[in-house]
């Protein structure tokens, strides 16, 4: 047998010295098989490095009420909740989810796909990791159903379950911009960016501009800059990561520039406390000289100092509603897009704009 070669069902029973049905009946749960054999199967599965067709499986009918859920990465208190929000909504339809992670990197992404193909999950929840390269494949799971939470055209035969972060970036520079803020900065989150301060624009309008959240919060904020007759400047762009420092170095590097800035678009609440860190260490005051606004709405956001004005995405929805659409899809039922709502949560850290 060559080693690209799947191992067959009947292969662990041959090697095992047991019927197909009785290695199904092990691997499955389906009903009970004594104590020897099952050491018989299991062994035989680990020697021949057998990897279960989970696809195959739910073809032909076999559900586990298992769930799979595939995030970014789970410290992040967005993703934290959204996990939250899944577990708790499939807990009410008698599923359990197994979580996995790929802490924002491709690699560790392709190999959590591969694990998670070795399960016996029914489906998979799928946050994939925005970069510049081309999605995988997901070859183990091209017969299981799949639904993509967070972002939007990732796959054009998958339903999608997403916030409308274009309206989150138009409600955040819309509300600064009535503040009397016209020098409107904003730090554009990526894990891997396809972009640069200069070819944002262009790539923000593609097809691909989906898979990527603050591009669509990017085009929002154009959109209301236009509307206010606000002349756009690449020069209040920054292209940073998802943290505490990412907020830090960024606000840094947007002042370094010498360009006037009197507010801050940030590209989730850790980068916006970032932001603020910096400013106050350069005894620059929030939100007097230069407001600050997250995104995330998330737990850091009312404990900031001061308190953070941030756009409301509801992660834990986000999370439910990705279970709701995947338990349609178990059920034989059509599935179309979900788009969650946002809303813009006004507190301390921005203020009138003082001439």
């Amino acid at each position: 047998m060559r080693k690209s070669d799947r191992v067959t069902i009947k292969q662990v029973a041959d090697y095992a010295g047991l019927s197909a049905a009785t290695v199904s009946r092990v691997l499955n749960g389906s009903r009970p098989v004594q104590e020897d054999l099952k050491i018989k199967v299991w062994d035989a599965v680990k020697k021949l490095n057998y990897k279960p067709n989970v696809g195959a499986r739910f073809m032909k009918g076999q559900t586990t009420n298992v769930i799979g859920m595939l995030v970014p990465d789970v410290s992040q208190p967005f993703f934290s909740a959204m996990i939250a929000g899944a577990i708790l909504k499939a807990g009410e339809i008698d599923h359990v989810i197994i979580i996995s992670t790929s802490d924002g990197k491709r690699e560790l992404e392709k190999a959590a796909i591969d694990s998670l193909s070795r399960t016996v999950v029914d489906g998979l929840i799928y946050c994939p990791v925005s970069t510049g390269d081309p999605l995988p494949q997901i070859e183990s799971f091209k017969e299981l159903p799949i639904v993509v939470v967070g972002r939007r055209n990732v796959f054009k035969s998958k339903p999608h379950v997403y916030t409308d972060n274009v309206k989150g970036g138009y409600l955040a520079t819309k509300y600064l911009l009535r503040l009397g803020r016209k020098r409107v900065g904003f730090l554009a989150g990526f894990w891997s960016s396809p972009c640069t301060i200069d070819t944002i624009g262009e790539v923000a309008s593609s097809e691909d501009a989906g898979k990527y959240t603050t591009l669509d919060r990017y085009m929002g904020y154009r959109r209301a800059l236009e509307e206010e007759k606000i002349e756009y400047d690449p020069s209040l762009i920054v292209i940073c990561g998802y943290d505490y420092e990412a907020g830090y170095i960024g606000a840094r590097e947007l002042l370094e520039r010498m360009v006037e800035v009197d507010s801050v678009i940030a590209a989730n609440d850790l980068v916006a406390a970032g932001v603020i860190g910096f400013l106050t260490d350069q005894g620059i005051n929030v939100p007097d000289q230069v407001s600050v606004v997250g995104y995330d709405n998330n737990l850091i956001a009312p404990i900031t100092i001061p308190t953070l004005t941030s756009v409301d995405q509801d992660p834990r929805t986000l999370g439910a509603e990705s279970v709701v659409a995947l338990s349609k899809i178990l059920s034989g039922k059509e599935v179309s897009d979900t788009i969650i709502d946002v809303k813009l949560t006004i507190r301390n850290s921005t203020s009138v704009m003082h001439k």
